[in-house]
């Protein structure tokens, strides 16, 4: 009985002081800025994923420029946004997900937080830190063998009544916290802003097309010239080159040299791609049959070839 009010006696001034010192936070510091890297170190075409964490008073307008946009040396595979407002603070919580294909130390670029009070007519401006992220070839692995590191030291286990009893107390708030957190963001995750994937635009595209019926309607070129601005910009989107912009000669021979495509699927393209020209530029009228085929051949392509985002 005695241990148990010591317990007491220790744990409710602790939580006392936790709750003055969120009020002082949130009366004292108007912005308050955090961020987490998952990894420090990374191999080229890795996945970093990088959260920034804007906490402000909830009377504060408050806007985070998007990483998006200025990725500097990185490519940004998604991201999501989230926004809420918890123990009169509003929160503004940014992920990205990163990749890189440049070796040696980068930086992700610091990114712009500005905010103001409604009485305010001028922002006030103030930026994130810009991590330093080291990204290794992968050609360092070659021959690398791994250090076998000592064994540890049994740890010593001192079981006490009071302190164990802190210990349950303190695992049971960090419990109900994790579950309130969780449960919050499960909640604002559902009006997060998301960058459609590269086969979601081009399934989209095909089908706005077959809808167009322009087969129907005798539209025969402009039903090919749209079937091949669909793959193109597919590919684009998928595997960053620049589809849209090469002639079909440039186009087969970047694809034949490219390890990113089996040999099924270079000779799809092929396929595809002539049929394509055949039809724009040498005036051929396909059957409905090669029409069919053509839909088809595109479809199973981004089949084949998409890619989801862990």
């Amino acid at each position: 009985m005695k241990s148990l009010k010591g317990a007491l006696l220790i744990f409710l001034p602790a939580v006392f002081m936790l709750q003055t010192l969120a009020c002082a936070q949130s009366a004292g510091f108007p912005l308050a800025i955090k961020e987490k890297l998952s990894r420090k170190t990374m191999e080229v075409g890795d996945r970093l994923k990088y959260t920034i964490s804007v906490s402000a008073n909830k009377d504060l307008d408050v806007e985070l420029a998007d990483l998006s946009k200025n990725p500097g040396d990185f490519i940004v595979k998604d991201y999501r946004v989230s926004k809420r407002v918890f123990w009169g603070r509003k929160k503004i919580i940014a992920v990205y997900l990163l990749t890189a294909y440049q070796t040696g130390k980068i930086s992700i670029p610091k990114i712009e937080i500005k905010y103001k009070s409604g009485n305010q007519k001028e922002w006030v401006k103030t930026f994130s830190s810009s991590p330093q992220i080291e990204v290794k070839s992968l050609l360092e692995k070659a021959g690398a063998k791994p250090a076998l590191r000592d064994i540890k030291k049994p740890v010593e286990l001192y079981p006490k009544k009071l302190i164990l009893l802190i210990l349950a107390v303190l695992v049971f708030l960090v419990a109900a916290g994790l579950a309130l957190k969780y449960f919050l963001e499960e909640k604002a995750a559902e009006k997060v802003r998301r960058i459609p994937l590269a086969h979601e635009i081009a399934y989209a595209q095909l089908e706005e097309l077959k809808n167009k019926e322009l087969v129907r309607k005798g539209k025969i070129k402009e039903y090919f010239v749209e079937v091949s601005g669909i793959i193109r910009h597919y590919l684009e989107n998928r595997f960053n080159f620049k589809a849209p912009e090469m002639t079909t000669e440039e186009f087969l021979a970047y694809v034949r040299d490219n390890s990113a495509f089996v040999s099924e699927h270079k000779s799809l393209l092929k396929e595809f791609l002539v049929c394509c020209d055949m039809v724009k530029f040498a005036k051929y009228a396909p059957s409905q049959e090669e029409i069919t085929a053509v839909f088809d051949s595109a479809k199973k392509f981004i089949d084949q070839t998409k890619h989801e985002l862990s």
